[in-house]
């Protein structure tokens, strides 16, 4: 009998002790909850700009002590090139490699600060300029539905002057820059069994791409452009020629792109992009936008590149679309057209960039006036319109390839100074509260098993 009893306790106590530990893990679990927000993808009802003291540290990014009591905003992305985005046959399988980014936002009465934070499991792409300005930007065209349609795609390399090379019965790669023929691969081949898959990527020779963030501020007075980020090459207007442009006209009606060239369907839009290898002060091919003879040849202010060039930070830069086309601000027009020619205020759009952990970290610095035409003139007290585009240069993201916000996304500037404590995210209070229940219940269990001892 006492020894029955004892195998009793004994059992008893086990019990209590894995009731115990279920207890406390569940109760660590939502405690961290409560003060570590874990990243979620979710779109917020609008982003904060709220009034700091202090000032940008480009060297460290997000290390400045403001940021500590404002909160993430945490913004879905979705793939570009998906049947949600746009009226394409098929989702591109290659596009929407990020489902999030995470946005701060700050001033501090002369200054905006954004602060950006996206993961990115392939590491950093620190690739050099070729691979930004679009000579290597080779599309990947398959077939998921069996062998490719070979005759259609020789018309189309054909038609803009490209090579190609055929990986297998179902895979082929074309040669060259795909912007002329974008509208073309997304609305037309797929009819005539050539789909595109994504951009060419050799990680082991070293063809892949920049990765990047962009934002775009609306400017327009229509009320948020359901296209926003949705915007692709330079070619508004293009006419397919011959043959090809009498197949597209069966599916699009006329051989005309409509609202292409990174053109909005209303209004304009200022974009703030960040490019590794480019604008980012580590990359390694940093000194491609800040060697003055370059520069000079490019369009950009030589005073303003020569004291750029002794800058202890990066930089990102100033592009214009509208219902016509996409265009370069403040150079010569480096990728698209010159929207205006040298302009002083080139580098007042300061950047700093990191990775770590296995996410991009970049922040945005720019006088709340505007410092070139075309740009977004910032007011405290109003709001504006934004969305965010990322490129995951390893994974073959580039050019209209990307992820982006759905649409639009309310950003207003406050007038007041944050909270001292950052609101928590409703979804860490619900996790937070289910580890409570879980908790309650397990302490339930163990009074259960003591009185039936």
């Amino acid at each position: 009998m006492n020894r029955w009893i004892k195998l009793k306790n004994r059992g008893n106590r086990k019990l209590n002790l894995k009731l115990t530990i279920v207890i406390t893990v569940a109760a660590a679990v939502g405690l961290i909850y409560m003060i570590y927000p874990i990243p979620l993808a979710q779109t917020p009802t609008g982003i904060v700009a709220y009034k700091v003291v202090g000032s940008a540290n480009l060297q460290n990014p997000g290390s400045e002590a403001f940021w500590s009591k404002l909160p993430w905003f945490n913004v879905s992305l979705v793939p570009n090139l998906s049947t949600q985005m746009l009226p394409i046959l098929a989702n591109v399988p290659t596009s929407g490699e990020v489902p999030y980014i995470m946005v701060k936002a700050a001033w501090n009465g002369s200054y905006i600060f954004i602060l950006v934070k996206w993961p990115d499991p392939y590491g950093p792409s620190l690739v050099g300029p070729a691979a930004i300005a679009g000579p290597g930007h080779w599309p990947v065209v398959y077939n998921p539905n069996g062998p490719l349609n070979i005759t259609f795609l020789k018309l189309l390399a054909n038609t803009f002057h490209k090579k190609y090379f055929i990986i297998n019965a179902s895979y082929a790669v074309i040669k060259g820059s795909p912007r002329p023929m974008e509208y073309i691969l997304a609305y037309v081949a797929p009819h005539y069994g050539v789909y595109f898959y994504g951009y060419y990527v050799n990680l082991t020779s070293g063809h892949y791409y920049p990765d990047r963030v962009a934002i775009m501020w609306y400017m327009g007075s229509a009320q948020s452009p359901s296209d926003c980020m949705n915007i692709g090459g330079p070619h508004p207007g293009y006419k397919i020629p011959g043959e090809l442009g009498q197949m597209a006209q069966v599916y699009l009606g006329s051989n005309v792109e409509q609202y292409t060239g990174g053109s909005l369907s209303s209004g304009a839009a200022d974009i703030w992009e960040w490019i590794s290898g480019a604008t980012y002060l580590d990359g390694q091919n940093f000194n491609y936008f800040t060697n003055v003879t370059w520069d000079v040849e490019n369009g950009i202010d030589e005073a303003a590149a020569s004291s750029f060039s002794k800058s202890p930070h990066g930089f990102f830069i100033n592009l214009l679309t509208n219902e016509t086309g996409l265009y370069d601000i403040g150079d010569g027009g480096i990728w698209y057209p010159n929207a205006t020619g040298p302009e002083p205020g080139y580098f007042s759009n300061y950047a700093g960039a990191k990775y770590e952990d296995g996410y991009w970290i970049v922040e945005f610095v720019r006088p709340l006036k505007a410092p070139m035409p075309y740009t977004v003139n910032l007011t405290p007290g109003q709001t504006y319109d934004v969305a965010f585009g990322v490129w995951l240069g390893k994974a073959g993201e580039t050019s209209w390839d990307k992820s982006i916000s759905a649409s639009f996304i309310p950003l207003t500037i406050a007038t007041s100074a944050p909270s001292v404590t950052p609101p928590i995210p409703t979804p860490v209070i619900i996790v937070a509260v289910v580890g409570i229940v879980i908790a309650l219940v397990a302490i339930g269990l163990i009074f259960y098993s003591i009185r039936h001892r």
